[in-house]
Order: C-alpha cells, then sequence, then structure tokens
C-alpha cells in the first residue's frame, strides 16, 4: 500500500532522469528494512537493470523517507522489485 502511494514520486525521479537518457528502462529489487516503528531503517539495491547509479542513489534516498506505520512487531526485511518502463 506504501509503495502504491508513492509510485508517482518514484516514477517522477525516474521520468525526469529518461528525459535525459530516452532509452532508460529496466528493473530494480530493493531489500527494504522496516522499524516497529514504521521508519525505512535501510534500503539496500539487490539487483537493478538501470544501470544508472546517480537514479538508484535518488531512488534509494526517497525510499528511505516512506512512513510504513508503527506495528508491535520485530524490524521485518522486504524484497520489492520496481520495473521501470517508458509510458
Amino acid at each position: 500500500i506504501v509503495f502504491d502511494q508513492n509510485k508517482g514520486k518514484l516514477y517522477s525521479i525516474y521520468n525526469r532522469e529518461r528525459r535525459k537518457k530516452p532509452g532508460l528502462k529496466g528493473k530494480i529489487v530493493l531489500e527494504i528494512t522496516i522499524a516497529p516503528d514504521g521508519s525505512v531503517v535501510t534500503v539496500k539495491i539487490a539487483s537493478s537493470e538501470l544501470n544508472d547509479p546517480k537514479l538508484e542513489r535518488r531512488l534509494v534516498a526517497r525510499i528511505k523517507q516512506f512512513k510504513f506505520g508503527a506495528k508491535s512487531v520485530e524490524s521485518v526485511t522486504v524484497t520489492f522489485p520496481i520495473e521501470f518502463l517508458p509510458s
């Protein structure tokens, strides 16, 4: 749900970069660790087809700002793929 709410922000970053590199597309797989308070502790790139370190850093920085909502659970690490394709 949180990713759906923030998809526009991620695609905005992608589309800005794509204006400079029209052929830019691919899948990025992220490992995200979420703390019990709902904050993002770490974001690691498990794999990426984008071949654009600057874009990848900007996406990771944006995802670190996501708030998942507090729950009385242990920290959890999830793997999340995002496919960036030209619209």
